[in-house]
C-alpha cells in the first residue's frame, strides 16, 4: 500500500488528471480549468502545462515536468508537452520499433510522427473540433452553436439541409479528411487520444482505418515519467486495437 498520488497536465480547455489509488491503480479524468477542495485532497507530485499556469501555492515550480523531461530524440524546443508526451508514449507501447503517427484530438487536432528509433519527425496541426464550430459561429451572424455530442448523420444523408447538422458533417469530414490524407501519405502505425476521439473514432473505423485508441495517452505517459514502478502501479489501461 503506497500513498495517493496526483499528477496534472494543464491543456488549453481542460485540465486532464491522473491519480493513484493506495492500492497502486490509476485513474484518469478530465474538468474544466481551476483547483477545488477535492482536487487537492491528495498533493501534485508532477505537473506540466499547455496552457496559461495559474498562481496556485499548490503547483510548485519544481515538481513541473518540461520538454527536457520526456525521452523523446530531437525535440524542438516550441513542441506543446502534450504531444512530447503522446508521441513518446505511442512508441513505448508499440514495441519501440516502428514509426507512428499521434492524432490528439482536443482543442487542437495535433497530427504527431514519431520515428522507429523514438525520434520527433514533424505533423500538422489543425483547430479542433469545437473550435471549428466555435470560429464559425463566432464569424457569422446567422449560424449557431451545434450540439457537437450527437451522432453525425447516417451514411444516407451526407449532404444535410439543417444547417447545425451541415456544420458538423463539414467539421467532421475535414478533420477524417486530414487523417485520412495522412495515413496515405505516411501508413505508420496511427494512435487516437484526446477529448474528441471517441467522436472521430467510429467514423475512421468506417473509412476502414485501424485505429490504436489510447485515449488517455497523455497522462498514462506523464505517470510513466513519475512512477517508481510503472508496472506494478499499472499507470495504463488496456489498449483498445481495432
Amino acid at each position: 500500500m503506497g500513498p495517493e498520488q496526483r499528477c496534472l497536465l494543464i491543456g488549453n480547455s481542460r485540465w486532464h488528471w491522473a491519480e493513484r489509488s493506495r492500492s497502486g491503480s490509476w485513474s484518469y479524468s478530465h474538468s474544466l480549468p481551476g483547483l477545488s477542495t477535492q482536487a487537492v485532497r491528495a498533493p501534485i507530485s508532477a505537473w506540466a502545462a499547455v496552457g496559461p499556469v495559474p498562481d496556485y501555492s499548490a503547483l510548485r515550480p519544481e515538481r513541473r515536468l518540461g520538454l527536457d523531461a520526456i525521452p523523446l530524440r530531437e525535440v524542438p524546443p516550441w513542441l506543446g508537452i502534450d504531444r512530447a508526451l503522446a508521441g513518446w508514449g505511442a512508441w513505448i507501447k508499440s514495441g519501440r520499433n516502428d514509426s507512428q503517427m499521434v492524432v490528439d484530438a482536443g482543442t487542437v487536432l495535433s497530427l504527431t510522427r514519431v520515428t522507429g528509433d523514438g525520434g520527433f519527425n514533424g505533423g500538422w496541426l489543425a483547430a479542433g473540433l469545437r473550435l471549428q464550430l466555435r470560429a464559425m459561429v463566432e464569424g457569422t451572424q446567422a449560424l449557431t452553436d451545434p450540439d457537437v455530442e450527437k451522432e453525425l448523420p447516417s451514411d444516407g444523408m451526407p449532404f444535410p439541409k439543417d444547417p447545425c447538422e451541415a456544420m458538423r458533417r463539414g467539421v467532421f469530414e475535414s478533420l477524417v479528411g486530414l487523417i485520412i490524407q495522412a495515413q496515405e501519405q505516411d501508413p505508420s502505425s496511427l494512435w487516437l487520444c484526446g477529448g474528441d476521439a471517441a467522436l472521430l473514432r467510429p467514423v475512421l473505423l468506417k473509412r476502414g482505418l485501424e485505429v490504436n485508441h489510447a485515449p488517455d495517452l497523455v497522462m498514462q505517459s506523464l505517470v510513466r515519467l513519475v512512477s517508481p514502478d510503472p508496472d506494478r502501479s499499472r499507470p495504463d489501461q488496456p489498449l483498445n486495437r481495432l
